[in-house]
């Protein structure tokens, strides 16, 4: 009878502990980021960067300085807080604006870094940001490169920050519900065939075109939309070279336009560059006015903790006669 009553307690406890674990996984996201937690202890988290380098962090840092303002909003989302900050205004959380502007992205201050005698860094993935962590590294000063693309990173990075911080809690009190929001609205996309789109991406000097691998691209995959550029283009690449030829030959039903810079000289770039073309009016998304300008603050930049409205502009772009809200 005491074998039988021990058998049917790790029966219950295998049945809660499964039922957890798959309730933890969302049935949508199947995460692709090559950033990796593995491990963590009362201390440490110990963190795989996109490279496959393997970083121990020390928990709970005191003076912090992150080098990229879409991920400074992240760590201040997981109430870290920094020393300094890049220039510019978007992404930049109200308890960051007053801080010290270090530069941007390609051009940082380092000596003004060092002054600030950081215990922790944060980069993006450039080689020129990666250096920068790696200097500080040498220093004795901790660090890590973030890989930020994707919802996929914005997860991973959230975790890592919330757990850095020792405060795993707020992770499951934001990102959980965050997700659920997306979740419903990719289950409401109609099930009729996939739109195709092309992503531009315009600035003031050229005009090229976004593969899924951009933020806006990978938004278009996860709603079901079909990038004409999904199986002609370089494993990895995010943005490849205009060919106006291949645009017209697979004659897509969506074009958004990504800006980087003035939006005006922009579009003015794309005017001339393509719109300007004797055939560009014989494309089914310019006939059926799906030539789309997209908000450069979900599109370039990052939404963060904004995501799911992000999400749902592109899905009532994509499908019109479906009601996401």
């Amino acid at each position: 009878m005491k074998f039988q009553s021990s058998k049917l307690f790790f029966l219950f406890i295998f049945f809660v502990v499964f039922t957890f674990h798959l309730s933890a996984k969302s049935p949508v996201f199947q995460n692709n980021s090559k950033m990796k937690i593995l491990g963590e202890t009362a201390t440490t988290v110990t963190f795989q960067e996109a490279s496959g380098k393997i970083i121990e962090i020390p928990k709970n840092p005191e003076r912090t300085i992150v080098t990229l303002n879409s991920i400074l909003d992240v760590w201040y989302m997981a109430e870290g807080t920094s020393l300094g900050r890049l220039r510019g205004s978007i992404n930049v959380p109200n308890e960051a604006k007053a801080i010290p502007v270090l530069g941007k992205i390609s051009n940082i201050n380092t000596e003004k870094m060092m002054e600030l005698e950081p215990d922790f860094v944060i980069c993006s993935d450039t080689s020129y940001q990666t250096e920068i962590r790696d200097f500080f590294a040498k220093e004795g000063v901790p660090g890590i490169v973030i890989d930020y693309h994707t919802f996929d990173d914005f997860q991973v990075m959230f975790d890592l920050f919330t757990r850095i911080n020792n405060n795993h809690h707020i992770y499951e009190k934001l990102f959980v519900p965050l997700q659920k929001e997306i979740e419903g609205i990719i289950k409401k996309v109609p099930k009729r065939k996939a739109p195709s789109i092309c992503i531009l991406f315009a600035s003031t000097r050229y005009v090229k075109v976004e593969t899924q691998n951009t933020i806006t691209g990978y938004f278009c995959q996860k709603l079901g939309a079909k990038n004409i550029y999904q199986d002609e283009t370089i494993e990895g690449a995010n943005r490849v070279d205009l060919s106006l030829e291949y645009i017209l030959e697979k004659n897509p039903d969506i074009i958004f336009v990504t800006t980087m810079g003035d939006v005006e000289k922009c579009q003015a770039r794309v005017e001339k560059d393509i719109v300007s073309s004797d055939v560009w009016g014989d494309l089914k998304a310019v006939k059926n006015n799906r030539f789309i300008y997209l908000d450069k603050s979900y599109s370039i930049y990052k939404p963060n903790r904004f995501y799911d409205k992000a999400f749902q502009i592109m899905a009532e772009y994509l499908y019109p006669q479906t009601n996401f809200k």
